[in-house]
């Protein structure tokens, strides 16, 4: 499996960055489309808006993602060291509310 709990150095992995995150996850198509959306603003982490693809998300974090009209609260669940396949991918964050 492709899910991250240490690095190339056996340390424990506790955070990651959101564009990755989301990217990861298959939450959005690409890690380029991440990044325009959370420079655009559409991006919550626990409930402060962040313009930053570089922001460091931990496990319990809540994300507020804005996606075609609808507002997704999800939270991190897990990290990913690759793209993982939609089936593996929902693994890594719980839906908290969908509006």
């Amino acid at each position: 499996m492709n899910r991250i709990n240490k690095n190339e150095k056996n340390q424990v992995v506790d955070e990651q960055r959101i564009d990755n995150w989301l990217f990861r996850s298959r939450l959005i198509k690409s890690r380029a489309k991440a990044q325009k959306i959370i420079l655009d603003g559409y991006v919550k982490i626990n409930k402060i808006r962040t313009s930053k693809p570089s922001v460091k998300i931990k496990i319990g974090d809540v994300i507020t993602l804005t996606k075609f009209n609808s507002v997704f609260v999800l939270s991190v669940e897990d990290f990913a060291k690759n793209r993982l396949n939609a089936k593996e991918a929902i693994k890594l964050y719980k839906e908290i509310k969908i509006i």
